[in-house]
């Protein structure tokens, strides 16, 4: 909470560009450093997309263009982000510059990495539901796994949280993550699994039953009015009970955010973009900067189903739910 409360005076001058004068201010940047991945997580389409990977010298270069183009929170993520060469390096150069240092990982062996602790504000560890459900979803042994990345990090006081991506398979199962929640003391956020696999256009083979899926949101925020440990505000889930019809939002895509790709592509918005714009590359000069300044929101696209970025379009919409939740969490 005392670190929320620092961040207003940089939020607040972003706020007043986007919002009055209608300027890019990127605050906040999803960076996918690679698509390969141990898992083959039914519901991810990463495998393929694969694409060439920027070498450690050139990330650790463009993190310094990005702190200087005015962000200042990075989630490092992929596929699965603790597998790219050098990673402790990146997240050490990221940290030294001034970025509050997220991790959207499995935790894949995140023990080897000593010292881990000290350059990573928080990890997003995905969690599905029972271990039959995990497992099948992620692979076999993925939920043993998960509860020990979970141990490692409470050990190394790693402030973490469940993201549950809420499918035909796990729709039942919602009380199970929820009660896990309260037993490991984390809090969970939950999201659609989209009608197409993530990071790919195919058919989502698991996007959860219409009906079903919006009786179960109803229920996650009864939940939450009832003190439940949901990471979401009441305003997100409400939100998100539209899935999949299309529901009118802010849209921070290039104003507030921004995507890189493992080959340094920059994007406004990984799900929608156009093909020139995903062609561009940033250069090491003022031109990197420049760029991501100016990047355009993406246009005929009024839904948006990842929860993290929903509660950022809510709060600079001046939600009062979503501000404070933030606060809170």
């Amino acid at each position: 909470m005392k670190q929320n409360i620092k961040s207003i005076p940089l939020l607040l001058k972003s706020w007043v560009k986007t919002k009055i004068f209608n300027i890019n201010a990127p605050l906040f940047v999803e960076w996918n450093l690679t698509f390969r991945c141990p898992y083959q997580c039914l519901y991810c389409g990463s495998s393929e997309v694969a694409k060439n990977e920027l070498d450690t010298k050139e990330i650790l270069e463009r993190l310094t263009f990005l702190y200087k183009a005015g962000a200042r929170w990075i989630t490092f993520g992929g596929g699965e982000p603790l597998i790219k060469k050098d990673i402790i390096k990146i997240l050490e150069h990221a940290k030294s510059l001034g970025f509050n240092v997220f991790l959207s990982s499995t935790g894949v062996n995140i023990e080897r990495y000593d010292g881990i602790e000290k350059y990573v504000d928080h990890i997003n560890l995905s969690f599905d539901g029972p271990r039959e459900i995990h497992d099948k979803v992620r692979g076999k042994g993925s939920y043993e796994r998960l509860f020990q990345v979970l141990n490692f990090c409470k050990s190394k006081k790693i402030s973490i949280s469940f993201l549950c991506v809420i499918s035909q398979l796990n729709i039942d199962a919602i009380d199970y993550v929820l009660q896990m929640a309260r037993n490991e003391n984390v809090k969970v956020m939950f999201q659609p699994s989209t009608l197409h696999l993530d990071s790919s256009l195919s058919p989502n083979p698991i996007a959860p039953n219409k009906e079903e899926y919006n009786n179960v949101l109803q229920y996650i925020i009864e939940q939450k009015k009832q003190g439940a440990p949901v990471r979401n505000s009441l305003a997100g889930l409400k939100y998100l009970s539209n899935w999949p019809y299309p529901a009118k939002i802010w849209c921070p895509a290039g104003r507030l955010t921004f995507t890189i790709e493992p080959d340094g592509s920059i994007l406004s918005c990984h799900l929608f973009e156009t093909p020139e714009l995903y062609k561009k590359k940033g250069n090491m000069n003022e031109e990197f900067v420049k760029l991501i300044t100016h990047l355009k929101v993406p246009k005929n696209c009024n839904t948006c189903w990842c929860a993290p970025i929903v509660e950022l379009a809510l709060i600079w919409n001046l939600n009062p739910s979503a501000i404070w939740n933030v606060f809170w969490i």
